[in-house]
């Protein structure tokens, strides 16, 4: 067999046995990690200085590590419900400032227009409310029409917050009360070269026939500076007449 050197990381397929749907999307892939781990089990020989040592068969993981973060492969892997293309209420919360002068009013219509219900919600720079009213007359009120917030001239100068719904075409992802960890078949595919010679690429190919998630489902810290995230998947116990591991290199 030829030597190999990686010089990408794998392209990911998923496919989940209890309803075989199959996940293709994993956006931008940094890194993927196999590990494969002999497990063993030692005994002390006292007439010996070397102890007897017997296999106990194998474990494996596989870490991918992720610099786009796709909701759909998240709620697959979570156990989530996904539901996509529909209308929804998203919830919008902005920071702006009263103008000074008249009009006193803040229009959102770069964020949408807000729902009526549930009301729209005012607060100040201490987080104290403000009062929903039909005409914004006196200090601490406000109005809404369309797209656009009304205060009184008392208020003029004031520091808010903003936070409202708008119904938006979009995707839902939804944790049940009690989750349920999902197995997958996983296929790893991708290219290598060889190591005497750069230019020569060979496709190959990683089945891992039983895999499930295992620890954090982090998903992406959202801070200033862009993250990614990443999940491990833990090899199970194979299906009837399959491999753990099928793996394939072209010659």
């Amino acid at each position: 067999m030829a030597k190999l050197v990686y010089k990408k990381p794998a392209h990911i397929e998923l496919i989940r046995h209890s309803d075989s749907a199959r996940f293709l999307g994993f956006g931008v892939v940094q890194s993927v990690d196999v590990s494969l781990n002999v497990k063993t089990a030692t005994l002390e020989d006292g007439f010996s200085d070397y102890d007897l040592v017997f296999s106990q068969g194998m474990d494996g993981s596989i870490t991918v590590n992720l610099n786009s973060f796709q909701p759909k492969l998240y709620a697959g892997l979570s156990g989530a419900t996904f539901t996509e293309n529909s209308s929804y209420a998203i919830r919008h919360i902005i920071e702006s400032r009263i103008p000074s002068s008249a009009p006193y009013t803040i229009d959102v219509k770069n964020e949408g227009t807000p729902a009526t219900d549930p009301v729209p919600v005012v607060h100040d720079a201490a987080d104290s409310p403000f009062v929903k009213a039909s005409s914004a007359s006196t200090t601490g009120q406000f109005a809404v029409s369309g797209s656009v917030f009304t205060f009184a001239s008392a208020d003029a100068g004031k520091e808010v917050v903003l936070a409202f719904d708008v119904s938006e075409t979009g995707d839902k992802m939804e944790l049940p009360a009690q989750s349920t960890r999902s197995v997958f078949q996983m296929v790893l595919a991708g290219e290598a070269v060889l190591a005497e010679d750069e230019g020569t690429i060979k496709h190959d190919s990683m089945i891992f026939d039983s895999v499930a998630p295992t620890g954090d489902l982090k998903p992406p810290t959202r801070s200033k500076t862009p993250g990614g995230w990443s999940f491990t998947m833990a090899m199970q116990k194979p299906r009837a007449g399959r491999k753990p591991v099928d793996y394939r290199v072209a010659r």
